[in-house]
């Protein structure tokens, strides 16, 4: 069974104009996602998982057209949220490449070195020492310190303060042997 068919039939019938356009998709690519959470909505509605909402439609139809009636009073809210999203991601995009390349290009740049850097340490300096291949090394406490920047300056503070608070964990845990 077709699960998007079978809803979008219930939302014919139910008079749900909105789910029924989200469900067939005509909300462009972006669609499969606001269907998928137009469809969480309706198995949410319907008291069931995603997985359960075939069972329930066969067995308690009358549920479900509730549960779709239901979320097609909120389905304008989720597209203008969907599309709020979208607006605020061209924003940044916009901001960013108006500022030129060198504004933009840091955190692509970053992220190639240090992917080079630890892929260096953990996967080419290892081979080339079965040869014995004297290879300058690069530090690891310095590797994580520029990660760490790299983190807290791209991600954000609480990226760290987490990475952090994990790795303190790990520690003591490790430690008392837990």
């Amino acid at each position: 069974m077709d699960l998007s068919s079978v809803l979008i039939g219930l939302a014919t019938e139910v008079g749900a104009p909105i789910v029924k356009q989200v469900l067939e998709q005509k909300f462009g690519r972006a669609s499969g996602q606001i269907a998928e959470a137009v469809i969480k909505s309706i198995a949410d509605n319907s008291g069931v998982s995603v997985e359960q909402l075939p069972e329930i439609i066969e067995s308690r139809p009358a549920v479900v057209k509730d549960a779709i009636a239901v979320t097609e009073v909120i389905a304008p809210e989720l597209v203008s949220l969907y599309a709020r999203g979208l607006d605020g991601q061209f924003s940044l995009l916009q901001a960013e490449t108006a500022e030129g390349p060198l504004q933009s290009g840091w955190r692509w740049g970053w992220m190639y070195l240090l992917g080079f850097f630890w892929t260096w340490v953990i996967v080419i300096l290892p081979v080339v020492d079965l040869f014995g291949v004297e290879v300058p090394a690069i530090d690891l406490g310095i590797l994580l310190t520029l990660t760490s920047w790299f983190i807290a300056l791209y991600m954000g503070g609480h990226t760290v303060k987490e990475l952090g608070k994990s790795a303190l964990d790990a520690v003591k845990s490790w430690k008392t042997g837990a």
